[in-house]
Order: C-alpha cells, then structure tokens, then sequence
C-alpha cells in the first residue's frame, strides 16, 4: 500500500487507504456532490412551502444541503490527507454526520407514512395536519440531534478514536451492547423496515387499484384521481429506491459484523458500503427536481433562457438554415439540368 508518514501531536500517523483509492474516493464524492449542491440551492430558492404535500420534500432537501455543507468537508479532508489531523473535531463530526444521515432516513420513512395518507386520506392529514404532518416532522428535526449528542458527548464511556479511519472509528458507545443496538434497531433497521414496507404496501394497493377500475366505468374524475396516485406513488419509490440503495447494503453488512466481526466484513464495510449513504444525498434533489412540477417548469424555462442553451440553439439554427439554402440549391440545379436535357433532345 502506497502510504505517506505523517506526524501528528508528536505522533507517527500511517494512512490505511493507499493515495490512489483516497484521490478516487475524493474526486468522486467532489463531482457527485457539486451539481447536487447547486441543484438543492435551486430548489429551495424556488420552492413553494404553502404545498402541503410538498413540504417533507423541501425539508429533505435542506437536510441533504446541510450534509453538503457541513458533513462531506470533513469527509474530504480526511480522504485528502488519509486521517484526521486534530482528534478533536472527532465528537463533531461524529454527531454531525450521525443526526443528518439518520434524519434523512427518518424523513423519507415518514414520507413513505404520509403519501400513503395523502393518496387515500387527503381529507384526514388535511385537517389534522398539526397532528399528523408538522409534530411528527418538528419532532424528528429536534430528536436527532438531541439523541445523538446524549449518545456521543455525554454517554459515560472512555472515547478512543482512530485518526486513520472514516469519522475517527466511531463513538465508543458503539461498543456497548445496549446503546448499540437501541441505536441501530430503532434508527436503521426499523426505519429501513418501514420505508420498504410502506412502499411495498403502496405498490400492491396501486395495482389491485389498476385492475378493479378495468371492471368498471372510468370517469374523468377517477382518471384524474388515478394520474394523482400514480404520481405521487412513482415520486416516493424514487426518493425511496434511493434510501434503499444507499443504505440496505450498509446495514445488511454492518448488522452481520455486529454478531460476526470478521475481517472480510470489516474491510467491505470501511472500504465501500460505509460510503455508500452519499449517493442518497447526492441524487435526492434530482428526484424532487424530475417530481415537482412547478420546480421542474422553472428550471427548463431557466436553462432555455441561458446564454449557453442559447449559443447552441443559435448554432443548430444556423447549421439547419445553411443545410435547406444547399438542399435548395441542389434541387435549382437538378431542375435547371432536367430542364436543359429536355431541351436538348431531338424532336
């Protein structure tokens, strides 16, 4: 492995990652993340809050530009250097990338809950929309944080972190059993369960939906109710498929370690799946760009009305305009020949 010493705190530190996969890691989370930063800024800036369907979106992607923008510097940092220069940015880290990953996993469970309700009880989360939509969402935000600092700052266990691995090896309530598990069962694999579930749900009732309206008489109404469902169901698989993407292959593999520790299961985990949650973050805007329409109306009329669209659109015009003048020409000239062949054939 291609390692550079480096000294730290009088101390010789050897990087575990050879700079060749730290560069690859780097510069594919840098491209990944930077359309995605400004694809979340666009959205925000024109998104409409007063859509009540709309808001857990909104909230989403807030969540996800602020692991843009506090979370992934600290990851780049340490894939730049190969480990944490100052340990004591470690809690920090830790409890930022903790609350924001697992908020964002939380969120879109609950997205799963609330399509299900605005596709078949729109009239009941619309008027207990205190209870059913901005409570549980507000909770959420607040229960995060305030979780993880109790676990990471203020858990009574003797911290020991590793400057050479991804957020300093983790806290040390980690290795106590109870913690540990109340954290991943309640915050991971029970919030997984319920994504897949309700999707799953979803996807089931839709289609036994499809084939009872074969039977019977379709009117526009139902037509268009069905388009809404439709929409709204394909809308949170997205954003779902992308959760579960991100993180079934990294709790799959680190409920397995939990039980059995071994070497293969440690170097898959801290090599690929732990990385993994990003591509979540990183694609999660251009779902709600594709899904909601008065974002998606907005950003064409943007990129139509930009000065680089336009060069093209010029271009391919003119190269249009030059290709019919020829094409006239050439038909002119084969005309004038037939013409004068006609002519020149004896009577």
């Amino acid at each position: 492995m291609n390692n550079s010493l480096y000294k730290s705190n009088n101390e010789i530190i050897v990087p575990t990652m050879s700079i060749l996969e730290r560069n690859f890691k780097f510069f594919v989370l840098l491209i990944m993340h930077m359309p995605s930063l400004c694809c979340s800024m666009f959205i925000l800036y024109h998104f409409r809050w007063n859509r009540l369907a709309n808001q857990i979106l909104g909230v989403l992607v807030t969540v996800n530009l602020l692991t843009i923008l506090f979370e992934l510097p600290f990851t780049l940092i340490y894939l730049r250097d190969g480990f944490v220069r100052n340990q004591k940015i470690c809690p920090g880290w830790i409890l930022v990338n903790y609350s924001l990953f697992i908020l964002s996993i939380i969120l879109i469970a609950w997205a799963s809950i609330e399509r299900y309700l605005f596709i078949y009880n729109e009239q009941l989360i619309k008027r207990c929309r205190i209870l059913l939509h901005y409570i549980p969402i507000g909770f959420f935000i607040v229960y995060t944080p305030t979780f993880y600092t109790g676990l990471v700052i203020f858990y009574p266990c003797e911290q020991a972190f590793n400057p050479t691995n991804y957020i300093c090896g983790g806290p040390c309530y980690l290795f106590r059993i109870v913690p540990c598990m109340i954290d991943w069962g309640t915050n991971v694999v029970l919030v997984l369960l319920v994504t897949c579930f309700m999707n799953s749900f979803l996807i089931i009732y839709n289609v036994k939906q499809r084939f009872r309206m074969r039977g019977s008489i379709i009117t526009a109404d139902k037509s268009q109710q069905w388009r809404r469902t439709m929409k709204l169901s394909i809308q949170l698989f997205s954003i779902s498929s992308l959760c579960v993407i991100g993180w079934v292959p990294y709790g799959v593999v680190s409920t397995l370690q939990i039980f059995s520790n071994t070497d293969l299961l440690t170097f898959l985990l801290s090599t690929f799946f732990i990385y993994f949650p990003y591509a979540q973050t990183s694609f999660t805007p251009y779902v709600c760009l594709l899904f909601i329409p008065e974002i998606k109306k907005k950003f064409r009329s943007t990129l139509q009305s930009s000065w680089f669209i336009k060069l093209i659109c010029h271009k391919n015009q003119v190269h249009v305009s030059n290709d019919e003048q020829l094409n006239t020409l050439t038909r002119c000239d084969t005309m004038i020949r037939t013409k004068k062949t006609v002519q020149a054939q004896p009577l």
